[in-house]
């Protein structure tokens, strides 16, 4: 049996990573024959900002304006409707610092339910509007995944996972990723953005390949 490596570079708030996310998906079962394992590597986009910031606020400093945004908004939610993903932006009340969001997914993959949970948290913010700032929401959200209740309350009672998180950053920052999604197949061959699954195939392919 062929085995393949993805190691996947995300950010809960970056709507392309979730198509990206999908397109993989649908190029890995077009080659069924190989055995895949996948790692998520944290990734934030806006590491600096505090958690909570209006909605509003930060569109109008990240986009320059509703107008702006709007449009963007209806390209990638467009985009994503395309590979049967549900967008809502207009739910979205806040703009949360991600942080926590990677430590819940770094305590996921010791469970093997690294997977289970991402699209809960991608769903829950852009389709659902949920606060993902709010330690509440995000325990649901890992109890609804079968997390363990007792270690996702140890997780948020401490820093445990943090260090993670960083040594993500810092990893990315090593490779020159410059933003996300960023996969990369068995850790040779790199692509950047949330491609065509065609594009996947060929790099999944090629990466089978390489010695």
């Amino acid at each position: 049996m062929t085995t393949l490596t993805v190691d996947m570079f995300s950010d809960i708030v970056c709507p392309w990573c979730v198509i990206g996310g999908v397109r993989l998906d649908k190029a890995l079962a077009q080659r069924p024959d190989i055995t895949v394992s996948k790692q998520w590597h944290p990734y934030q986009l806006n590491p600096d900002q505090p958690a909570g910031v209006e909605w509003s606020s930060f569109i109008d400093s990240k986009f320059g304006g509703a107008e702006r945004a709007a449009q963007m908004f209806e390209n990638v939610t467009n985009v994503a409707a395309s590979e049967g993903i549900t967008f809502d932006f207009s739910r979205i009340s806040t703009s949360p610092n991600t942080r926590n969001c990677h430590r819940l997914m770094l305590l996921a993959d010791v469970y093997g339910l690294t997977w289970d949970l991402a699209p809960l948290l991608y769903n829950g913010h852009f389709r659902d509007g949920l606060d993902l700032n709010d330690i509440g929401t995000l325990t649901h959200l890992a109890l609804k995944v079968g997390l363990p209740e007792q270690a996702i309350l140890d997780m948020f009672a401490t820093d445990v996972f943090n260090d993670g998180v960083n040594e993500a950053a810092a990893t990315a920052q090593h490779l020159g990723i410059r933003g996300v999604p960023f996969f990369i197949f068995n850790r040779r061959l790199a692509v950047s953005g949330a491609q065509p699954v065609e594009v996947m195939l060929q790099a999944i392919d090629k990466a089978l390949t390489l010695d």
